[in-house]
Parts: structure tokens; sequence; C-alpha cells
């Protein structure tokens, strides 16, 4: 029987109302699914969640509820939404790593609701950088994030790292797991792949710095290789306008910012952000926090709904009306 966890995220942030919002959805999905919600009682669930302490009672369908207890009464009774903190930071990673262990003793899909670094940090997690960053060291593997839209995707070859490191992660990426990963992502496979450069301009063969020539040529070259259908180094700042955005399914961009500005831009509350390299499904709203909506009302599912499709089988399908003719 097929199950699904979801952490809770901050749960000073829009976490809770994006689970409120989808009450309709989770329920549809529980006749099928054991859904599984991981949080830390700051907020806890409606009642129709049956709250358990052993994975012995999710075997069937339903929605269940399972408390973390890393906050004391009085920490809980501290937080409200929009007012992040230490200790929200901690209710977060707590979460995260409860799910990570109930995954790996019983299986399952996983979604993550946001969280911020920044109070993870501040919690006294030393060097966290994100979800794909900790399940990549939790589950001893190498991990991609892509972000997966409904026309097109986008896979950052660094992700959460200064912008003056870029250079420096690019040359230690592994290339045999890169290429697996390329090749197991959900785009289509009858269109190429645009390999984005890193410097204005592609480098201008050069001119304008020298890591196209030095470091992604030879990438690309490799890629080509191993039978990818590479297209680069192209100049970043033309390649997602037409024609060029409908020619591509699937965008390689050097750095964070680089490929998720025009992704959201355009994919908007569409996409999702999928992890590739692992061996289940883990897929997360590609928005924040937002903790300066929180608690008002005004928080948008519609990304946490495509990640309970994604997490729940229901692919999505192309957009053809949104496409320039």
């Amino acid at each position: 029987m097929d199950r699904i966890l979801i952490t809770e995220g901050d749960p000073c942030g829009v976490g809770p109302e994006l689970l409120t919002a989808a009450k309709a959805k989770l329920k549809s999905l529980a006749t099928k699914f054991s859904v599984l919600l991981i949080h830390s009682g700051v907020f806890p669930p409606a009642k129709n969640w049956k709250e358990v302490s052993d994975l012995s009672q999710t075997s069937a369908p339903g929605l269940y509820s399972w408390k973390t207890h890393a906050l004391t009464s009085e920490q809980i009774a501290g937080l409200k939404p929009g007012s992040p903190s230490e200790v929200s930071g901690r209710a977060a990673y707590s979460s995260l790593v409860e799910a990570i262990r109930i995954q790996k003793e019983a299986g399952g899909n996983l979604v993550t609701l946001p969280l911020s670094k920044e109070w993870v940090l501040k919690a006294g997690v030393k060097g966290f950088r994100g979800h794909t960053e900790t399940l990549a060291e939790q589950y001893d593997t190498r991990t991609y994030m892509l972000m997966a839209g409904r026309e097109w995707s986008v896979l950052p070859l660094t992700t959460h790292v200064p912008l003056v490191e870029v250079p420096f992660y690019l040359k230690k990426i592994h290339l045999p797991s890169f290429i697996s990963a390329i090749r197991s992502a959900p785009v289509s496979k009858g269109k190429p792949i645009a390999f984005l450069g890193l410097n204005p301009h592609a480098g201008e063969g050069g001119k304008i710095g020298k890591e196209e020539k030095e470091i992604l040529e030879p990438m690309i070259s490799s890629l080509q290789k191993a039978g990818l259908e590479v297209i680069g180094p192209l100049s970043a700042d033309g390649a997602f306008a037409e024609p060029s955005r409908s020619r591509f399914s699937l965008f390689l961009a050097c750095y964070h910012d680089q490929g998720l500005i025009p992704f959201k831009m355009w994919e908007g509350k569409h996409g999702v952000n999928l992890t590739l390299g692992l061996d289940f499904l883990r897929v997360s709203p590609d928005h924040g926090t937002a903790f300066d909506i929180a608690g008002k009302g005004k928080a948008d599912p519609e990304s946490f709904y495509h990640c309970l499709d994604w997490v729940s089988g229901r692919l999505p399908k192309p957009d053809q009306s949104r496409r320039h003719k």
C-alpha cells in the first residue's frame, strides 16, 4: 500500500494554511493512500487526521498525523504565524529528519512544505543548506534539484552556494551521476537540452570570462558523448525567450537564480521542486515560507496541489494554451 509523507515545514510560515486549503484533496487521496503528516504540534491538523505513534497504525489508507515531540509545550505556545524563530526552525528541521527516518523504515513518497534555511541554521543545525542537500547526506547519494513545470524544466548545476563559489562547484560535478539524473528527469525526450553559459553572452568566446571554455564546454562534450542531445553553452539572457523556450524541454542552469527566476515567472505556481537521485519521489512547492502573509488567509495552495498530484502518480500535462503560436 502506497504511503505519502508530508513534513510541516516552518510552522510559522504558510504550511499550515496550505494543509487547510488542501483538505478536500488530501481527503480524496486518503481513500487510496496512507497520508502521514509529520508535525511539531504547533498548529495540529484538523480532527479528520488520526494521531498515531506506531507505523503499524498507518497500514491502511487514511489521514494520519505523527507528532515529533521536538518542542516543549511552552515553546509551542510561544509560536504564531508570521513570527519565525530558532524554535520554529528547530520544529521544521525535526519534521524533516523524522520524515526521513520513517521513509527509510516504511517507505513512501515525500512532500516537504517550505522551511527557512536561516532559521534552521539559527536553531543550531550546522551546515544546513536545504532539503536537496540534506537528502543527499541522509541517503548517501548525489541529489539534483529539478524545477519541474508543465512546459519545461530547469536543473541548476549548483544550488544553495554563494555566487562567487559557483565556478568551484561546477568543477566538482560528478558527471556519471549527473548524466543519470538527466536521463531520469521527467521531461520530454524528444527535445534537445539547453546548457546555459555562466557569463554574459556565454563568455563571448572567452572575452568575458573563461569558464565556458575551461569548465562548461568539456562538460557539454561529455554529456554529448553519453548520448544526450545537449546544445550550448547558450547565452542565458535569450534562452528563455521565444522561440528558444519552445525548442527545449530542459534547461541546465549554472546557478540557482539563473534558472529559477525565469522558471517561476513562466511556470508560476504550477511548478514543483523535485529531487533527482533518490529511489523515491520527493517534491516541494516552488515557493518559500512567505512569513509576510502567514496567518492572513492569503496563501495560494496551487503548487502544493501539484506536489500532491506528483506523489500520487498524476503527472502534469503540458498546457498547450500557454504556448505562443
